[in-house]
């Protein structure tokens, strides 16, 4: 059951369209500011939601069989970098500047990790913090206690130990494996916390992130042996003439599935993980009032439209779990509502009773917004007719991008669509640097439940953009897209 005491003012905030003032108003009735745990995994797709986690026992227990997933959250920029750094400033990616692959790009002055160590969190990092930290190594970031940032992978990395100049080398020995090692390292922080101070714990794990490699005591574990294969109507897609020349020049894929075996072994020691934290809060009293979060810093294509990797408006989506015990109490819940990363650490500043702002770039406030309402069941979400998505500077051979998605709540919903009588379509549409526009009805799925000849395009088979009868639409749609650009009073 959740459990929440609202007061006049924040019930007024509610209705005036203000979540975040809703919550911030009033702390959740006997729990007050949570311990926060946040296992921030690297390059896991959403997929089904439930497909790679079901042969985890501690993540099924924590995670699938209490607390709230979150079936429609997405990452603004599907990659690493741009992705951690949205996580954990709140900002669009073309106000936090972190757009490519680069440690160098990123401002850490003002994070969720600077605000909740300022009202008194101890804060820890164990894992990966942002792409090629060895070149700022071993600096440690504003805001973390206890840092211990890993460059490498699962086996022969170093782990740089809260500053000092000469990095902890690790080598290719079973009890090397770095999910291991930075579990170890967190836990050992979480129990000597003091029982009188909160906690705030970023695991970042290098799973899932090729080359995939399980813990040596997973590598053949029969859990995962019988995971379906992924292979939904978008995976390995026969006619692409109608997409960016990017997916065009991509041949047929040589495998007939994705193949989910070696990543279902090598987020067993991210279960093994989950575990030991959830073992510890328990023995220090701590679980009930302690926010669990399960989560990946972006999205991959998993083999739709003959793509692997990631940087693609078709790569957007990420798993998302929470787990609060004494609040969101011990059944399963979901939310539909669509969010964005941007929105986790305004969420968690509302719920902890910090606050973000201003930043480096001369915001006051963060572009996300908080969902704690949504998340506690007592009130409405962060109210967006739309969400951005993008890739300022592209990657690799895929061309800068912007998109657009659409939600229940745009006034566009029903302009071109076939199913205005029920609602509304769903618009994801997407304007590339080289010119190339996209434009799909996302509506009526999701993919994976979604069949040729259905109503919607869920799977993005069909791109609608050129077409005449659209013209209106894309003008409107581009239109929004400029605004959504613009927020935070910048315009890149």
């Amino acid at each position: 059951m959740r459990l929440l005491t609202i007061s006049a003012a924040a019930v007024l905030a509610v209705v005036l369209g203000n979540p975040s003032t809703a919550v911030a108003a009033d702390r959740v009735d006997g729990h007050g500011r949570p311990d926060v745990v946040i296992f921030m995994l690297d390059d896991v797709p959403h997929l089904d939601g439930l497909r790679l986690w079901r042969s985890m026992p501690n993540i099924r227990r924590v995670f699938l069989d209490q607390g709230v997933r979150f079936s429609q959250m997405f990452g603004e920029s599907p990659l690493c970098c741009p992705g951690r750094a949205g996580w954990l400033t709140g900002l669009h990616t073309f106000n936090h500047g972190v757009d490519a692959n680069d440690v160098d790009l990123f401002d850490p002055s003002m994070t969720l990790a600077t605000q909740l160590d300022g009202i008194g969190y101890e804060t820890i990092l164990a894992g990966k913090y942002f792409n090629g930290y060895q070149r700022v190594a071993p600096d440690v970031p504003p805001g973390w206690d206890h840092f211990h940032a890993t460059t490498g992978a699962y086996y022969h990395y170093t782990i740089w130990n809260d500053g000092h100049r000469v990095g902890e080398q690790h080598g290719g020995r079973p009890d090397d494996y770095s999910t291991d090692v930075i579990t170890a390292k967190a836990v050992a922080h979480i129990r000597r916390t003091a029982p009188s101070e909160r906690i705030f714990a970023w695991l970042a794990p290098n799973a899932v992130h090729g080359p995939i490699t399980p813990a040596a005591r997973h590598a053949r574990d029969p859990r995962c042996a019988s995971i379906p294969s992924w292979r939904p109507a978008n995976y390995d897609e026969g006619d692409v003439s109608d997409k960016p020349a990017f997916v065009r020049s991509k041949s047929s894929l040589d495998a007939p599935a994705y193949d989910l075996v070696d990543e279902c072994r090598t987020l067993l020691a991210v279960d093994d993980a989950v575990g030991a934290v959830r073992e510890e809060l328990a023995r220090q009293g701590r679980l009930d009032d302690t926010l669990l979060v399960l989560t990946s810093d972006n999205g991959m294509n998993a083999g739709a439209h003959r793509l692997l990797g990631k940087g693609t408006p078709y790569a957007t989506q990420v798993p998302f779990f929470v787990s609060w015990p004494g609040v969101l109490g011990t059944g399963g819940d979901m939310v539909a509502e669509r969010v964005s990363n941007i929105d986790l650490a305004p969420t968690i500043c509302d719920l902890a009773g910090c606050a973000l702002g201003p930043y480096p770039n001369g915001q006051r406030h963060a572009d996300g917004r908080s969902f704690a309402s949504l998340l506690l069941g007592t009130g409405a979400g962060p109210g967006r007719d739309a969400l951005l998505e993008d890739m300022p500077a592209g990657s690799k051979d895929i061309p800068a991008w912007h998109a657009l998605a659409t939600t229940q709540r745009s006034p566009l919903s029903e302009m071109g669509c076939w199913s205005s009588a029920s609602g509304g379509c769903r618009w994801h549409y997407v304007k590339y640097g080289t010119g190339a526009r996209e434009l799909y009805d996302v509506s009526n799925g999701p993919c994976w439940t979604w069949r040729k000849g259905e109503p919607g395009d869920p799977c993005e088979l069909h791109n609608l953009a050129g077409r005449p009868e659209y013209r209106q639409l894309m003008a409107a749609l581009s239109s929004r897209l400029a605004q959504l650009k613009a927020e935070g009073g910048r315009n890149d």
